[in-house]
């Protein structure tokens, strides 16, 4: 009888001990927002359990792991504060110069933020980083996934020119995620040789005469989200720096090449680079 009850008192504290254990462990899980699909990327891959909040981006709902995620904006609409306050999160990512005033309201009510911003591999190296020392992982985790961004050439490509958007003809400078992969991968960007004369950081404005001009040896157009594949168009004023028959035309994705977006579409990028 005394052996069934000491065996009774020792499960219980088992279970009491192990209920212990879980709510600990639970208070302990740090809790993150990230108001941009990179950032949820990187952290559903080091700890999935951490990610609470995410954007509604194309991009990541595909992701079956994510399903389960609050989403805190949709399109064009700017996060929702109420949403993010209600996940009582530790620390919420955003990009700077497109999330600054959230993260300011955000900062004003005690919440953690950190502030992103990737235009270059390096960038990105430095995000992984802090974010890998957050959670207690190993960075490798992340960067493993990234791999074909490391397979720099041994020499000089040709000149090249990436067609952001056609309407207006807008071309990312060295100041940019495209133009940095540019010159990581050994491209000669013709986007550097001018000064930048647009509204938007790490772009200029081109006109067809400068492209006509310079007859960049590789010609970069984008496929848009919501674009059939291979469905990019050249401008009928551009054909003429076709016809010369010394530039070549290579479709990218805009995730990828223009807006890193996720590991995936980075990878993906950089292996088109790499065989270019």
């Amino acid at each position: 009888m005394k052996i069934r009850k000491l065996f009774l008192i020792t499960i219980s504290l088992f279970q009491i001990f192990n209920i212990a254990i879980i709510k600990s462990s639970n208070k302990d899980q740090i809790k993150i927002v990230s108001l941009n699909s990179l950032g949820a990327d990187i952290i559903s891959k080091l700890n999935n359990d951490s990610l609470v909040g995410i954007p509604g981006s194309s991009i990541l709902k595909k992701d079956k792991s994510l399903q389960d995620k609050v989403i805190i904006s949709s399109g064009r609409m700017p996060p929702s504060i109420e949403k993010i306050i209600e996940l009582n999160p530790d620390l919420v990512i955003g990009s700077k110069g497109f999330h600054d005033k959230v993260l300011s309201k955000l900062n004003q009510l005690d919440i953690k933020t950190l502030e992103t911003e990737t235009k270059s591999i390096k960038n990105l190296e430095t995000l992984i980083e802090k974010l890998s020392e957050t959670l207690n992982k190993d960075k490798n985790i992340i960067l493993s996934k990234i791999k074909n961004c490391y397979k720099i050439p041994n020499n000089k490509k040709g000149s090249a020119v990436v067609l952001a958007s056609t309407k207006p003809l807008l071309s990312p400078n060295s100041q940019s995620w495209a133009g940095s992969l540019l010159d990581r991968f050994k491209f000669n960007n013709i986007s550097d040789n001018f000064k930048s004369n647009s509204e938007f950081r790490g772009y200029i404005n081109l006109s067809p005469e400068i492209l006509i001009k310079n007859k960049p040896s590789n010609l970069f157009v984008i496929n848009f989200p919501g674009m059939p594949q291979n469905n990019s168009t050249i401008p009928n004023n551009l054909e003429k720096i076709i016809m010369n028959g010394k530039t070549k035309v290579h479709t990218f994705n805009y995730y990828g090449l223009v807006n890193p977006g996720s590991l995936q579409t980075i990878n993906e990028a950089c292996r088109q680079l790499s065989l270019i």
